[in-house]
């Protein structure tokens, strides 16, 4: 809402939270003082609106984004698309259905280096390419911390933030919705689709065959029920994807690269390493002989450093993020289709569900991408939609 909020063709004339003292942030950072609605569907009444942003707790993405599409309202959505495979799948369909606008929020494929580091992997540059690395390495602290049950503080709606989950006590720490399954996906549900669709982009691909994982809580105490460390791999055709998750520590293995994520492109003829701020390629085909410990390292043969996206013809401020909503308004404005296509995005998402399913059954789990079904196991398939609460059910699309 801040980034959209800069440009002149842009009016928001109405915010909705269930935390009210959110809710009231959010409204101070408008010019115009917006009308608060504790439910979302007063804003889907409303015939000035058209379009709508959807930044809630993952568990919530899937019911207001449906009914806005059964409201004709365009939508930006934060990812992962669905909180479930199922969920997603059916957000996809209301889309189509309706014939609205969507772009789910993968923002960081704007950056030019993100582009230029797509055009080189395509090119064959790297040569084949063997295995794809992704990883989230930081120290979360206490993480969701250890609070007793509670009242609700004044102003939060507590039964309506918990929507389709199950009916709980108030709690503080299931406000840090990331490591609660019942309402996020932990660091990879958080992360994932956004590295995953780099992956996808830059691979030429939109299913995995297979994944496994492993993983526990083995260091951050909390009362949280989601890992600090995981260990996942899916199998495509020709090549292995792999995401470290490791929620204690700030040690990077890549110690050249200053963030605490990256991807890493192995091919037999160099590697590349991304980042938010930039890439680097390392050759692998150099004449010096291999020694296990070699000092000094050889230095990388190309580097780029971030660089504001700024589609052609147009200036916006904000770098990866400012371009990316630019590009949902216009699309919106041109009443066009924008070209990161929701389906594209759904299975990018369903990428990271697959490996919290896999990490919930602990086995190797085979995947036939068209159906969206595992081969052979019904108790892995019951792991792709959540049993919802009365009340919060996904309406037939």
């Amino acid at each position: 809402m801040r980034i959209l909020a800069r440009y002149p063709d842009v009016d928001i004339p109405v915010v909705s939270d269930v935390i009210e003292p959110r809710m009231e942030e959010a409204a101070k950072l408008l010019a115009r003082p917006p009308e608060r609605v504790i439910d979302y569907r007063r804003i889907l009444e409303r015939k000035d609106i058209d379009a709508v942003i959807i930044a809630t707790t993952q568990h919530w993405h899937g019911l207001p984004f449906i009914h806005a599409c059964q409201a004709g309202k365009h939508i930006y959505v934060e990812k992962p698309l669905g909180h479930t495979v199922v969920e997603g799948r059916a957000m996809v369909e209301a889309a189509n259905r309706y014939g609205v606008i969507a772009l789910m929020g993968t923002q960081q494929r704007a950056g030019a280096h993100y582009r230029k580091a797509v055009e080189v992997i395509r090119s064959g540059r790297l040569g084949k390419i063997g295995l794809v690395e992704c990883w989230n390495y930081s120290d979360r602290g206490e993480r969701a911390g250890k609070y007793p049950d509670s009242d609700p503080p004044p102003g939060f709606h507590w039964e309506r933030w918990l929507g389709p989950a199950p009916l709980v006590p108030f709690n503080q720490a299931r406000l840090n919705h990331n490591w609660w399954f019942d309402y996020g996906g932990s660091t990879l549900g958080n992360w994932g689709p956004h590295h995953f669709d780099i992956v996808f982009w830059a691979m030429g691909v939109n299913q995995p065959r297979s994944v496994v994982a492993t993983g526990g809580k083995f260091v951050i105490d909390d009362i949280a029920d989601t890992y600090d460390t995981l260990e996942a791999a899916w199998e495509f055709p020709g090549f292995l994807l792999t995401y470290r998750v490791r929620e204690f520590s700030n040690f990077h293995h890549l110690q050249s690269r200053p963030k605490h994520y990256g991807i890493c492109f192995y091919g037999k003829e160099a590697t590349l390493v991304i980042d938010r701020d930039g890439y680097e390629i390392y050759s692998n085909t150099s004449r010096r002989p291999y020694q296990l410990y070699q000092f000094p390292l050889e230095p990388p043969v190309e580097t780029m450093a971030g660089v504001l996206y700024s589609p052609p013809g147009k200036e916006h401020e904000g770098g990866q993020d400012g371009s990316f909503q630019r590009l949902f308004l216009d699309c919106v404005k041109q009443r066009r289709q924008p070209p990161v296509e929701l389906e594209f995005s759904h299975r990018v998402s369903a990428c990271a569900h697959l490996g919290n399913i896999a990490y919930h059954t602990r086995r190797r789990l085979e995947w036939d991408g068209e159906a969206e079904r595992f081969r052979g196991d019904e108790e892995a398939d019951r792991l792709l939609s959540r049993k919802r609460r009365k009340g919060y059910e996904l309406p037939e699309v």
